[in-house]
């Protein structure tokens, strides 16, 4: 019979400790828990919510290669790699555990994910896929899919490993996006199983702030012109500085201090990722 034992969950932390207080009470007690903390140590309140280890970056080293760092940590034969602002459904780890075992052929596994409102939260496209790959709406059985988000997925380690991992070049967003696409291209289907699900509290991985919000859209716009060079998207170059532009002339430039932050901030992402293009 299966258990979670065999499973470690891998959540990458950057000042996540409200997230974290809502997402380590929900996670199973046999399953190993790795936090790679992009950011100063935890506070000891967290600590005493259950065991984890906690793995320290000197500096910020982006989602994906935080992620990396604790794939590679990870003791188990599974993984499943989480936001910190996400809160786990019962039976959830061994749904996926379960899944995986009868479903050897497949790459990764991902499960429904709902917000706060319970509302089902699907991602059904990507800027790396043609339009004509994109899903109207999110399959009622288990499914393969074209692209899975990171919030949630799980893996075996090995195949985590053989693919690479996530691409450190990527610094934050559409990592993603690449890793789905190398995952079905080199090992197989990419597996959606809205039997069972997560709660994501969307953009609450991180504390809200007119700083943080100039990191996110920052790199947002970076690794957009990154990601879409290397899938060879069709006139990325027009495409990124075209968004870009928009977003400066939208209307919630004016009204939003953190939505100027962010827009202006992706602008500059989006030039420097093109002046090293």
């Amino acid at each position: 019979m299966l258990d979670c034992s065999n499973v470690s969950i891998v959540i990458v932390s950057f000042k996540s400790e409200e997230a974290l207080s809502n997402l380590l009470p929900s996670i199973p007690l046999e399953c190993e828990t790795i936090i790679v903390n992009n950011d100063s140590p935890l506070p000891e309140k967290i600590k005493e919510i259950r065991n984890f280890s906690e793995i320290l970056n000197s500096e910020n080293k982006g989602f994906g290669s935080a992620c990396n760092i604790g794939v590679k940590a990870a003791r188990k034969d599974y993984v499943f790699i989480v936001n910190p602002d996400t809160v786990f459904e019962n039976n959830t780890v061994i749904k996926l555990l379960e899944l995986s075992e009868k479903m050897p052929e497949a790459s990764a596994f991902t499960p429904k994910i709902l917000n706060q409102k319970k509302t089902e939260s699907f991602k059904r496209r990507s800027i790396l896929l043609d339009k004509n790959k994109w899903l109207k709406t999110p399959p009622s059985k288990i499914s393969e899919i074209p692209v899975m988000g990171g919030a949630a997925i799980f893996i075996k380690k090995e195949v985590f490993i053989r693919v690479g991992g996530f691409d450190e070049r990527i610094f934050l967003y559409h990592e993603d996006d690449d890793l789905s696409l190398r995952l079905k291209n080199e090992i197989g289907p990419l597996i959606y199983c809205p039997d069972t699900s997560i709660i994501h509290v969307g953009g609450n991985s991180s504390l809200r702030s007119p700083e943080i919000a100039k990191l996110k859209g920052f790199h947002m716009g970076r690794s957009r012109v990154y990601a879409m060079k290397k899938h060879m998207i069709k006139n990325y170059r027009f495409k990124c500085l075209f968004l870009a532009l928009i977003q400066l002339f939208s209307l919630q430039m004016l009204f939003s201090k953190r939505k100027r932050f962010k827009y202006f901030a992706f602008y500059q992402g989006v030039l420097s990722g093109l002046n090293e293009n």
